[in-house]
């Protein structure tokens, strides 16, 4: 039987299923009638995971509402692979503690099963950069060589400030009226960098204010925001780290062909010992999906009810409604 991992985070959701050699015309026929699927480099929907087969859904936004995206996700899935084929569904995520009580799906930490996806797909990786929507992540893994064994030997991640996440980024891409998706086109075009501070998120949206001022077109902004942000990056959480090649970039922002080329730039990494990878937001997912597959408690059909997944939230403490009934008004 199949198993589901999802990756809910604050901009984006991802699917991942792995399935055994037997659930592949199922996998086939789900991919030819659905679109949810995220088709590969090779033109295929189907990976491969050892013996194991990878599907993966498109990569798509939850637009401030991961209760109704998620179930809208998991909807159009099962109308391809219905709920009997799955054996169980682990979250992982920034979102996915909200979720999973309303799914009744396992929780899993991000560190770990993005180690778990990255040395399953790409065992020779010794350290990982991942920047997300709120979160910035550096991992470095260490593999025990006879077992093959995945674990991580050291981590950091940001703070609270929005400087160095995707989120940021997204936002002042709209200020200067591009979408997110196009600018890494539009940087790998700017001929220079406007100069950007990366500390704080205020003082580098002010910098970009007065960069327009100063006449610097939108490309040399974009492009001094990367290069920002990569300097926040190596400046705040790899600050004294080893940097152990072969090093992978992850997360939505290594969409963003800028910040790609800041970064390699910024750590000083040739082509050999730097590269995104295919599958590049998807490796919490594909973790966390692994580890339902081998930690599973057995489980003959998923427990889903995505009728209940609106009231997960309903522990949290919350106020008395507003009332007009002892208000006059003027």
């Amino acid at each position: 039987m199949a198993t589901l991992g999802i990756d809910i985070g604050t901009i984006s959701l991802k699917l991942a299923l792995i399935g055994e050699e037997k659930e592949r015309p199922l996998f086939e026929q789900a991919t030819r009638q659905n679109d949810l699927f995220l088709q590969s480099n090779g033109g295929g929907a189907l990976g491969q995971i050892g013996d194991r087969l990878l599907l993966v859904s498109n990569y798509r936004r939850i637009k401030g509402s991961p209760v109704e995206a998620t179930r809208a996700m998991l909807e159009e899935l099962f109308q391809a692979i219905p709920e009997e084929h799955f054996s169980g569904i682990r979250v992982t995520g920034s979102g996915a503690r909200l979720i999973g009580e309303g799914l009744g799906a396992t929780f899993e930490n991000e560190f770990k099963a993005i180690a778990l996806g990255i040395g399953a797909l790409h065992p020779d990786v010794r350290t990982i950069f991942e920047m997300g929507g709120e979160t910035s992540k550096f991992i470095q893994l260490d593999r025990d060589e006879p077992t093959g064994v995945v674990s991580i030997s050291d981590y950091e991640t940001n703070g609270d400030c929005a400087a160095g996440t995707g989120s940021f980024m997204d936002q002042q891409a709209t200020r200067l009226l591009y979408e997110i998706e196009d600018v890494g086109d539009i940087v790998m075009g700017a001929g220079k960098a406007a100069t950007i501070a990366g500390r704080c998120s205020v003082f580098a949206k002010s910098d970009m204010i007065h960069a327009q001022q100063k006449g610097y077109q939108p490309p040399e902004i974009l492009k001094g925001l990367c290069d920002a942000v990569i300097r926040n990056y190596k400046g705040t959480i790899t600050k004294g780290k080893n940097i152990e090649p072969k090093v992978v970039f992850i997360g939505g922002v290594a969409a963003n062909k800028g910040t790609v080329q800041a970064i390699q730039q910024a750590f000083k990494l040739n082509d050999g010992e730097f590269f995104v990878p295919e599958y590049y937001a998807w490796m919490g997912a594909i973790g966390a999906a692994l580890l339902e597959a081998e930690n599973g408690n057995g489980r003959v059909q998923t427990a889903v009810s995505l009728s209940n997944a609106t009231g997960a939230g309903t522990d949290f403490p919350t106020t008395a409604p507003l009332s007009l009934e002892k208000v006059t008004l003027l």
